[in-house]
């Protein structure tokens, strides 16, 4: 699994981008097929406050996944989003699984076969 971490307008500390690897990289138990994470770190002002955007670009085989979260902290956007994409997953896995069970035959056991 690949990061890509971007934040237009400033620079990104080494301790958040490890801080970014270290939470998003247990994504991994949840779903298998991740092939990129990208992650967009954007601080805007509005008003008075200060507001952190933060992006997820997540690349997974057929559809992929964007997830988007704001905070006043950096730190908790990244764990808000984290979160969501967890919730995102277990929706995927949940309909996958319905989606197979759909497709396979059901069988019918005969009367003198069952007793």
């Amino acid at each position: 699994m690949k990061f890509r971490i971007e934040t237009p307008g400033h620079r990104a500390s080494p301790s958040l981008k490890a801080f970014v690897t270290e939470k998003l990289s247990s994504l991994d138990r949840y779903y298998k097929d991740i092939q990129e994470i990208e992650v967009t770190l954007i601080n805007e002002v509005k008003g008075k406050n200060e507001i952190v955007n933060c992006t997820l670009n997540i690349r997974i085989p057929g559809k992929d996944e964007y997830i988007k979260t704001s905070s006043y902290i950096f730190e908790d956007a990244i764990l808000k989003a984290a979160e969501a994409a967890k919730r995102r997953f277990r929706i995927r896995k949940t309909q996958l699984q319905l989606k197979r069970k759909t497709k396979s035959p059901n069988r019918k056991v005969s009367a003198k076969y069952a007793e």
